[in-house]
């Protein structure tokens, strides 16, 4: 089988524990957790890919992507698809920042202008967190607690791997401006 492929922005590790700790507590409504070293915020779904393909797209991401400077995210909101009593995925939003949906625009272009056909639904950024609501009752909306905002700082290629534990591994990234390791 052909591996998969993404580009997604990375979140920093201090944020992905901040949400480990929170689905902790999650744990017996969902038949499957996310790993905590795959939680990201896909940008643009790929799927089977040439790897020219691939490399010629992360050269054209750069060029559209390295003016972007780095920009402040929030995790503001969870969310589901699929059923609202019976949800089959649970996700956390975010505070949609117009910076975002530019590296995602840079990102679905360089991708295009690859040869690489993306997925063309609407941009909805999200952190997928769980999968398969496993609760005995209702799946009810929760509040998000207040959480701080972070730097996002860099993109990513993910190829997905693994069936056990972290499964996404990151290929190639590319840091926005103003990161500071340029």
């Amino acid at each position: 089988m052909q591996p998969h492929y993404f580009f997604a922005l990375v979140l920093p590790d201090d944020v992905k524990e901040t949400i480990a700790d929170e689905m902790k507590g999650r744990n017996e409504l969902f038949k499957r957790l996310v790993h905590k070293e795959d939680y990201h915020l896909t940008l643009a779904f790929v799927g089977a890919a040439d790897l020219s393909d691939l490399e010629k797209a992360c050269v054209f991401m750069e060029e559209n992507i390295k003016h972007i400077p780095v920009f402040e995210l929030k995790l503001t909101s969870f969310g589901t698809f699929g059923q609202k009593t019976s949800p089959r995925i649970f996700w956390i939003g975010t505070n949609e920042p117009s910076s975002l949906f530019d590296v995602q625009k840079g990102v679905a272009a360089a991708c295009r202008k690859a040869g690489i056909s993306i997925d063309e639904k609407p941009f909805r950024p999200h952190i997928t967190t769980a999968r398969k609501w496993a609760g005995s009752e209702p799946y009810v909306p929760d509040v998000l607690p207040e959480w701080p905002s972070f730097p996002a700082a860099e993109i990513a290629l993910y190829e997905t791997k693994r069936a056990v534990g972290p499964k996404y591994v990151k290929k190639w990234s590319c840091l926005l401006s103003g990161s500071g390791e340029e």
